[in-house]
């Protein structure tokens, strides 16, 4: 059964992630599931973005293979790539208007994160998840 989740809302919360996940060091890609259901009929069709959610799931192999699943809601932008290689450095950075910016690489600098997966959302959260 899968853990409580556990919000991303300050610093603090960061710095826990960081510490519990080992900062996701050496860690795998192996789900991502998005689902939008803000989508409305009628002229014009409109799609509401609060009502967006990404799950991306790493196997952390630095932490006896632990699944660990990221959830994000209300997304503003997102890029996710696998190169199936491992992630060494991840990063999580709150922005001045309280959105989240998480990137599996050592920086959420736009320059930085754009060569890798990065979500900015308005929520984040995470939980260790039993397989």
């Amino acid at each position: 059964m899968a853990e409580t989740l556990q919000p991303i809302l300050t610093n603090k919360d960061i710095e826990h992630f960081l510490d519990k996940t080992n900062g996701l060091h050496d860690s795998y890609l192996i789900g991502v599931q998005y689902v939008h259901s803000g989508h409305t009929g009628g002229n014009p069709h409109w799609i509401d973005p609060k009502l967006s959610e990404l799950r991306v799931r790493y196997m952390v192999t630095s932490i006896q293979d632990v699944i660990v699943e990221l959830i994000f809601s209300s997304l503003v932008e997102w890029q996710i790539k696998d190169n199936s290689f491992d992630i060494t450095d991840t990063s999580i950075s709150i922005t001045e208007n309280g959105n989240v910016i998480w990137t599996d690489d050592y920086s959420t600098v736009f320059d930085i994160r754009k060569g890798g997966s990065y979500v900015i959302a308005e929520k984040m959260s995470w939980r260790f998840v039993d397989v």
